[in-house]
């Protein structure tokens, strides 16, 4: 392969997959969050006779 004067390692610091990974993981952590806590909330109405 042709020298391009660019090492592995540079290309990896500047990669931009890691940071749209850890948005990703983010964004899927808040909606584990929020599903979790509308099924509490909704057992909770449940169990104190709010919702029938």
């Amino acid at each position: 392969m042709a020298n391009l004067g660019i090492s592995n390692t540079h290309v990896n610091q500047f990669d931009g997959s890691k940071r749209v990974e850890t948005t990703r993981n983010k964004i899927q952590t808040a909606i584990y969050v929020a599903l979790f806590s509308a099924a509490f909330i909704f057992v909770a109405a449940i169990v104190c006779g709010i919702v029938i």
